[in-house]
């Protein structure tokens, strides 16, 4: 079997017992091409998401972060291949789809092939889950060093939790929540329209101006990411609240149900002016939205000591652990 590399394109070939290189037969033509809208269709037919944990692999966080990571992808063997760049990490390919696992041995050569023509390239695979990586060290024979990736790890809350707010370590939470609905007047709307998305896209404006300490290029980047998925909250089925006080944006907030089992928040930001937005964001959206669903995924924190305290302090039940994989 030969490797033929074009740009994003890897034409495969078996050359022929004489070994006589005019005669070859193709096999497979692989191609990577950039995340559209239009490959929603494709992404979704192969990730099961009645069983997705991690944020990362469904398509509206794909599409919404397309720009900031260059995601490409291509299908091979009837196998989904997502390709991402992140800052820090270089280029790597996300876990694949619907692989065979008697074939990933293969996979995994034609990768390594490809990538010996990049230099950004440290580790082979990204966002992986245990279950990924166990099959990697069981099905190859390749030697796998897999690092913890813990500022990508997710956390995941009990929905219940957080609209009952019982107990002790949830009395700070629940007096931040009474004290926004019994000061202010507010009137909650969803971002059905262009007003209130405009509105939204300012307060970020805002957010960044006056909150951000730091400018780096996901910052930069996500107003455009947020104004993409707020353009399209019908077309990927997301549900969404903007909480306004006395005429003025105070805080909004946008995410989806994966399955029975699962929520997602994509998007939450408050002004901080408003004292408990963010406990009376987090409470409603998840009572208005989200009540049937058991738990929420909240993200990562990115490894931003603030927001990994803000995150503690809603005590999860669990983190999803992803990986960062080399393959030698």
């Amino acid at each position: 079997m030969k490797y033929i590399f074009y740009g994003d394109t890897i034409i495969i070939v078996i050359i022929n017992t004489d070994n006589i290189l005019y005669a070859w037969e193709m096999i497979y033509i692989i191609s990577f091409k950039k995340l559209t809208i239009e490959d929603k269709e494709i992404i979704e037919r192969y990730v099961d998401k009645e069983n997705l944990e991690s944020y990362e692999y469904l398509f509206s966080s794909l599409y919404m972060w397309r720009k900031l990571n260059n995601v490409k992808y291509a299908i091979f063997d009837d196998t989904l291949i997502i390709e991402k760049n992140e800052e820090g990490k270089e280029t790597f390919y996300a876990q694949p789809f619907g692989y065979n696992k008697e074939k990933l041995t293969e996979l995994v050569d034609i990768l390594k092939t490809r990538n010996q023509d990049y230099t950004d390239r440290e580790y082979l695979f990204g966002d992986v889950d245990e279950e990924f990586l166990n099959d990697l060290k069981k099905y190859t024979d390749y030697k796998i060093e897999a690092v913890e990736d813990v500022d990508d790890f997710e956390y995941v809350y009990s929905i219940m939790d957080l609209i009952e707010l019982k107990g002790k370590k949830y009395h700070g939470k629940k007096n931040h929540f009474n004290s926004f609905n019994k000061s202010y007047s507010y009137e909650i709307k969803t971002l059905d329209n262009d007003k209130v998305v405009k509105d939204c896209l300012a307060l970020l404006h805002k957010w960044h101006d006056e909150v951000a300490v730091t400018v780096d290029k996901e910052m930069l980047m996500e107003i455009d990411a947020i104004k993409d998925l707020c353009g399209e909250l019908h077309y990927f089925d997301l549900k969404s609240i903007a909480v306004y006080v006395d005429g003025n944006l105070a805080g909004f907030a946008v995410g989806e149900k994966v399955n029975d089992n699962m929520a997602v928040i994509h998007v939450e930001r408050g002004e901080i002016a408003y004292k408990g937005i963010y406990s009376f964001l987090n409470r409603i959206f998840l009572m208005e939205s989200f009540s049937d669903t058991e738990f929420v995924n909240r993200q990562e924190d990115t490894g931003n000591e603030g927001l990994r305290k803000a995150k503690q302090s809603y005590h999860p039940v669990k983190m999803v652990k992803k990986y960062l994989v080399k393959v030698v």
